[in-house]
């Protein structure tokens, strides 16, 4: 038997494993999975509300993938200013900082479920922003279960999360959803998907 290979270590300082913008795609799925499955009423109730704590984690994923594409390289930060049509000074840490502010912008501009996402995002992370888009409004709402389901009976409450956004009501999964599909037509757009960029499993076996 010979011993199984690991693969190589993230060349980002202080990151257990990921380095590319395909790998933050990745964990946005997977919380966009796992918050799909805490909500969900087949399954026994939390003692906490696990749900309100994933849905913050994924619109924080699915924001701060434009960091993890403007940080990737030279080459995305010039694909990505040509696309959204802006300049930026490469040479200087000021010059990046202030492209990445465009492109940030361009995304919000471009994509309203993003603008959405960062609104979620830093909202929930410094708790009472300077300001804020008075549009949107993320809501929890309760409803009565009508009929037993699952571990569910008859009169207890269900969570459910929403954001209103002028006034139009939206499941905030369906928004988190658009996002990743938003980004995923980008990254594959622009050949920055790749088998060969997977993550590994967390279990890599022996060769037989």
């Amino acid at each position: 038997m010979m011993a199984a290979e690991a693969p190589p270590p993230s060349d980002i300082p202080n990151v257990f494993g990921m380095n590319e913008p395909q790998h933050m795609l990745t964990k946005l799925y997977v919380e966009i999975h796992d918050l799909s499955n805490s909500l969900s009423v087949w399954t026994k109730s939390e003692s906490f509300p696990r749900p309100l704590f994933i849905v913050w984690n994924t619109a924080m994923t699915a924001w701060h993938i434009t960091d993890w594409l403007w940080a990737s390289k030279q080459t995305t930060r010039d694909m990505l200013s040509k696309k959204f049509g802006f300049d930026y000074i490469e040479d200087t840490i000021s010059g990046r900082e202030k492209g990445l502010s465009k492109f940030q912008n361009s995304v919000r501009e471009a994509f309203r479920e993003l603008h959405v996402c960062r609104e979620l995002a830093n909202a929930s992370k410094h708790m009472r922003l300077k300001s804020n888009d008075p549009d949107i409004r993320a809501e929890v709402e309760w409803h009565e279960a009508k009929e037993a389901v699952g571990e569910v009976k008859v009169g207890d409450l269900i969570m459910n999360l929403f954001v209103f956004d002028k006034g139009e009501k939206t499941d905030v999964q369906l928004i988190l959803i658009e996002a990743a599909g938003y980004w995923e037509k980008l990254l594959r757009d622009e050949g920055l998907l790749s088998k060969d960029a997977v993550l590994p499993s967390k279990v890599i076996p022996a060769n037989q």
